[in-house]
C-alpha cells in the first residue's frame, strides 16, 4: 500500500447499509489497493518524460478542454505490470485504468484545474470479469476482482465555485454523471482521496449526483449485486 495511506483513516465506510455483503467483502478485498502514482527516477530521464507530459497537456488542453480526453489516443487500456515510472509511460502504448487516472490528474494539475483521486467499485457481468482475469493472469489475475465487483480508477474534477464534484471515467472518456447505480456497469461505491500534500481546497464533503460524499472514507452508493 502506498504509505501516504498510512496516516488516513480509510478503513470506515460510511453510510454502509445492512445487507451489502458482497460490496462489503470487496472492499475488504480492495483496501490494500491505493491510488496510481507514477513514480521517478533520480536520473534526468523522468524530468525529461514528465517535462514532456505536462507540455503536451498544456497544447491538447488548450484544443480539447476539459479533462484530458486526448490521453486514450496515445494510449490503450490494458494490463500494466506495477511500478510505473514516468520513462517507462513514454514507451508503452498500453496502460491500466489507475494509470490513465493518474495521467489524467497530471494533466488537469499541468493547467491548473482542481482534481483529486477517484476509486470505484463497479458490477459488471461475471463473463466479463473472468475476461478482465484472464487479461491480467500474469499479473495476479483477481486481485482488483471480487465475484461480480471489479476495482476502479477515476479523477474528481472539482467545482471551483462550489463543493460539487464530476467524475472522469479516462478509460472510457465520459463522465459518470449517467452512469447506472445498479445492474451492470453500475457504480456500486465510490471514494475520493485528498492527500495533505495535495495542492487542492476542498470541503470535507463533497457533492456527487446527490450524495454526500466525505473525504477519504468509501461510501456504498449503489445495489448489492
Amino acid at each position: 500500500m502506498n504509505d501516504r495511506l498510512n496516516t488516513l483513516n480509510l478503513a470506515r465506510v460510511s453510510d454502509a447499509a445492512p445487507g451489502h455483503t458482497a460490496i462489503q467483502a470487496a472492499l475488504t478485498k480492495f483496501k490494500p489497493l491505493s491510488p496510481t502514482v507514477i513514480q521517478s527516477h533520480p536520473d534526468a530521464c523522468c524530468r525529461i518524460a514528465r517535462g514532456w507530459f505536462n507540455g503536451q497537456a498544456r497544447v491538447n488542453h488548450a484544443i480539447a478542454g476539459l479533462p484530458a480526453p486526448w490521453l486514450r489516443a496515445r494510449w490503450h487500456w490494458g494490463p500494466l505490470e506495477r511500478p510505473i515510472h514516468w520513462c517507462q509511460i513514454m514507451e508503452r502504448h498500453t496502460v491500466d485504468c489507475g494509470t490513465l487516472a493518474a495521467l489524467t490528474l497530471e494533466s488537469l494539475k499541468a493547467v491548473g484545474k482542481p482534481a483529486l483521486s477517484v476509486q470505484l467499485v463497479q458490477n459488471y457481468d461475471i463473463n466479463m470479469v473472468r475476461d478482465f482475469e484472464y487479461l491480467w493472469r500474469y499479473l495476479g489475475g483477481d486481485y482488483w476482482t471480487s465475484g461480480t465487483l471489479v476495482y476502479h480508477e477515476c479523477v474528481a474534477v472539482l467545482d471551483p465555485q462550489g463543493s460539487g464534484i464530476r467524475v472522469w471515467d479516462p478509460t472510457v472518456e465520459t463522465f459518470s454523471d449517467g452512469a447506472p447505480l445498479f445492474g451492470h456497469d453500475s457504480i456500486v461505491a465510490i471514494r475520493v482521496i485528498r492527500y495533505d500534500t495535495d495542492p487542492v481546497t476542498c470541503a470535507p464533503q463533497l457533492n456527487w449526483r446527490g450524495f454526500r460524499l466525505t473525504l477519504n472514507e468509501w461510501s456504498i452508493v449503489g445495489q448489492e449485486p
